[in-house]
């Protein structure tokens, strides 16, 4: 084999297996060459019947429309294509995205006589354009958030100079962007109890993930300030951070009416205990009127826990610390366990409970004697589904006998509590000091 014949085999191998297929048609679209590169590819039928004839055929149904319409005409007026996207049928299998260009080949009068095209496979491209589409559609709603949001959003370098501040910063502050693009942020956005507040928010965001606070500016406006770094820069770049203003101006007006409401139904509801306390002093039989007002007084201070802090959940612990005051103190009252928050009900109910059990505590029980005590202990029953477990337990009293009747103070513990705890409650008569174990639902959230 003479050199021209070796050069004519290496071109022939370079086509066959070119990076890229390829495929020669005549001016009517008819094949007259496909590579083995796009025969692979597209696992095209070795059979010359069952092989495709036409280079449109090759094309998914979008692909053949625009060969007819466009890809045709195109290389006849103009002579060539360039990256034309389309996708190929593959036989058992998913459609080929491909970029495909062309070239006609005249003779030696100008006429056309062959149309050559190379097909590139564009699988990663287009899944690299897919991803940056769904990348700008991510963008664009985020940048139509910022747009429409109704608080001030503010993107400051760390040295405080304003680069970007949307609509609703322009609203709130009334000042445009142009205004003060450029300018430090503390000079354009001012209060006069945190005069600092921007340097102070980024030092608070080296050891935290965000900086909130409150304020108010010179006009009265209350706003909520959350400042957040921006993790995502440059190298080299100064780190930015988000700033956001809310104008909360509206909540704390409302926060404050609720709040005089509040304190304004906490003094009518102590006055109406105190008219049923007074109607009792006047009614009752002395020997039942101390035992009643004790009640009430219970019932008094579990109202003044939840409505504190306009709360609808009480502390047990908190519930525990009140019974210990009316106890003797610490050493008379000892506290273990786990905190938990409980519904009002439940908090007025076990308060009651907790007042007819010290009461008892100090007639008969261990708080009659000098050196007795009661030991409280409050855990969560996991293997329950979280139910908690109050075991009242008295220590160094006189000897427990049996009461012959049931009290009120009793039936009040084990009728009440089961009603409004959804519980158990377990009274044993120890010799050696009254033991009490109430069981009852899953503390409330928050």
């Amino acid at each position: 084999m003479d050199g021209r014949e070796e050069l004519r085999s290496a071109f022939a191998e370079l086509l066959e297996d070119a990076p890229c297929g390829i495929v020669v048609t005549d001016p009517d679209g008819r094949l007259q060459y496909v590579n083995e590169t796009l025969n692979r590819w597209l696992n095209l039928p070795a059979g010359t019947e069952e092989r495709p004839q036409r280079l449109p055929e090759l094309m998914t149904g979008p692909g053949k429309l625009f060969y007819e319409t466009h890809l045709a005409p195109m290389m006849r007026l103009q002579g060539f294509a360039r990256e034309i996207s389309c996708s190929l049928e593959v036989t058992t299998g998913t459609p080929l995205p491909v970029l495909l260009s062309g070239v006609v080949r005249h003779d030696f009068e100008g006429n056309p006589v062959r149309f050559d095209y190379t097909i590139f496979d564009a699988r990663e491209r287009r899944l690299y354009e897919d991803e940056l589409r769904a990348a700008r559609r991510e963008a664009d709603e985020l940048a139509a958030i910022v747009r429409t949001s109704p608080n001030g959003i503010l993107r400051v370098e760390e040295d405080g100079v304003i680069k970007s501040w949307n609509a609703g910063a322009e609203r709130l502050l009334g000042r445009t962007f142009e205004a003060v693009q450029g300018f430090p942020v503390q000079d354009q956005i001012r209060f006069e109890d945190h005069p600092d507040w921007f340097p102070r928010a980024v030092e608070t965001c080296k050891s935290t993930p965000e900086a909130v606070f409150e304020t108010v500016d010179s006009k009265g406006q209350s706003f909520e300030i959350t400042v957040v770094p921006i993790e995502e820069r440059e190298i080299g770049s100064k780190r930015n951070y988000s700033i956001v203003l809310r104008d909360i101006t509206d909540r704390k007006k409302a926060e404050l009416r609720l709040k005089v409401a509040m304190n304004e139904m906490k003094h009518r509801i102590k006055n109406t205990l105190a008219v049923v306390a007074g109607i009792a002093r006047q009614t009752l039989p002395a020997e039942h009127l101390a035992s009643f007002t004790g009640r009430l007084q219970a019932m008094s201070k579990a109202h003044d826990v939840l409505t504190s802090e306009g709360q609808k959940t009480a502390d047990l612990m908190g519930l525990l610390a009140l019974t210990a005051e009316e106890a003797g103190g610490a050493e008379r009252f000892r506290i273990t366990g786990i905190p938990a928050m409980l519904p009002s009900e439940q908090a007025t109910s076990l308060s009651m409970a907790l007042h007819e059990l010290t009461t008892n505590a100090l007639k008969y029980g261990a708080l009659s004697e000098p050196g007795g005590y009661v030991e409280v202990a409050c855990e969560r029953l996991e293997q329950k589904d979280g139910l908690l477990r109050l075991v009242w337990q008295e220590r160094n009293g006189p000897p427990v006998v049996a009461p012959t009747r049931r009290g009120f103070g009793s039936k009040m513990i084990d009728t009440v509590l089961k009603f409004d705890l959804g519980g158990e409650v377990e009274v044993d008569y120890r010799s050696d000091g009254l033991r009490c174990v109430i069981t009852f639902g899953k503390e409330a959230d928050g």
